[in-house]
């Protein structure tokens, strides 16, 4: 690896290997089930088509994200709009049969420093993804497969990262990281800063 810094001056053989994974994969991730959370909401009158089957408008939309949705409200601060999708949550989460881990509502999913436009978030047992058809079942068997999403607090779920080089302290066991501090790690690592980042170097 070559660094240059400020004056110019490069720098090799910093590290002699990184591994960074975007994500663990398990059987958790594998799904063959979907709740079609979209067509939940049109039915409830949340979301409005037009003549050619469109969305014209909306109240509440879920943004499906595979083994999970956020779900937005067109003006967060509409109340009756609000109670109304977390009684239609509710009633969908009750039913074991429909696939639903668990409901967040926005300030523990803002908490945990996800989704700050979302209202509420639904989280998906292993096996299941949302869906996004605006007709249609509410529950679908779909072609097994892997998908994204998943609650960070998923063991199972968790990436790896790998670090070797000079310098780096052997076998030493970082436990679960904040991902923001892998740029500022590496840049230290080779002689660099990012004052701007958000993260901190994890290594002496």
């Amino acid at each position: 690896m070559l660094a240059v810094g400020p004056n110019g001056v490069g720098k090799t053989n910093l590290l002699e290997s990184l591994h960074v994974a975007t994500q663990g994969f398990s059987p958790r991730t594998r799904t063959d089930a979907q709740l079609n959370l979209v067509s939940a909401f049109h039915e409830a009158k949340l979301i409005d088509v037009d003549a050619k089957g469109k969305i014209s408008d909306w109240k509440a939309m879920p943004w499906v994200t595979g083994g999970s949705a956020a779900i937005v409200l067109k003006d967060p601060n509409d109340a009756t709009v609000s109670s109304q999708v977390k009684e239609l949550l509710a009633k969908i989460a009750a039913d074991p049969a429909n696939g639903v881990d668990r409901v967040l509502d926005g300030d523990e999913l803002h908490a945990r420093g996800g989704y700050p436009t979302a209202s509420f978030f639904v989280s998906m047992k292993p096996g299941w993804r949302t869906g996004y058809d605006l007709d249609g079942a509410l529950l679908t068997k779909t072609k097994p497969g892997g998908t994204h999403g998943e609650l960070p607090d998923v063991p199972d779920l968790r990436a790896s990262f790998f670090l070797v080089g000079p310098g780096v302290p052997a076998a030493k066991d970082l436990g679960v990281i904040d991902m923001r501090n892998i740029a500022p790690t590496l840049a230290h690592e080779v002689g660099l800063e990012l004052p701007s980042a958000d993260g901190k170097n994890m290594l002496p």
